[in-house]
């Protein structure tokens, strides 16, 4: 009798070792794959912000380069290489900080100078309307913004150099933008003057839409030559 209690504590011991061995085996398996469940969840988190980070990053160059291109296809040699590379990069700053497209400042250079650094605005008369440069900006506009960035403006020569234009006149646009809250009579005004877009708000008149009209049509072949462009570019690699 002794003997068979003696046999059945063995057996309970044995029993009881090996429940513990293989409840530890488990324990241990699945703490491995806890761990590797979260190493795998943190290298999946890590890849998907680097590929978030590339798609924006390359969203940053194809930016850059659609206004390299729109630039060099207004410019028609009269930038140099150096002037088109800092002014493209002007462009990207500004559309980025302000979440613009970034063809619209070349657009308006379109619109307003053909992308003649040295154009002198003129009325249908014939008489120079006194509006100068890439963006077609008037000294006393000039000056008065230009005082805010700390760009100084003295005479019709400073709005021919191409950053001083393009730096001022869109800031001037981002003006109008803030004042309007409204690209689209943002656009107007820069054309009509903010007293013009006013005087209609106040008499409730209809603005009037033709620059605009014609500023989103010089942005339309501007994403059609560039994007010709950009994909010659393609063909190339």
């Amino acid at each position: 009798m002794k003997d068979n209690v003696r046999l059945s504590s063995i057996s309970s011991g044995i029993f009881l070792t090996l429940f513990a061995l293989i409840l530890a085996t488990f324990a241990g398996a699945w703490a491995y794959h806890l761990i590797q469940s979260k190493r795998i969840a943190a290298e999946e988190i890590r890849l998907r912000k680097d590929l978030a980070d590339g798609n924006r990053y390359r969203a940053w160059t194809l930016d850059y380069a659609q206004i390299y291109l729109a630039l060099d296809i207004l410019s028609k040699n009269r930038m140099t290489q150096n002037q088109k590379f800092k002014l493209s990069e002007e462009i990207w700053m500004i559309s980025r900080n302000y979440g613009f497209d970034p063809l619209l400042i070349p657009s308006i250079v379109f619109q307003e100078s053909k992308g003649n650094p040295n154009a002198k605005g003129r009325f249908r008369s014939g008489a120079e309307s006194g509006a100068y440069g890439l963006m077609q900006l008037k000294v006393p506009t000039a000056q008065a913004i230009g005082k805010r960035f700390g760009i100084s403006v003295e005479s019709a020569e400073d709005l021919m150099r191409p950053e001083v234009s393009i730096i001022v006149g869109s800031a001037y646009l981002m003006r109008l933008v803030g004042r309007y809250g409204n690209l689209k009579k943002a656009i107007i005004a820069y054309n009509i003057g903010q007293g013009g877009v006013d005087a209609k708000i106040r008499s409730r008149e209809a603005i009037p839409t033709f620059y605009y009209e014609e500023v989103l049509a010089k942005y339309r072949k501007l994403k059609r030559l560039v994007s010709e462009r950009l994909g010659e570019g393609a063909q190339d690699f």
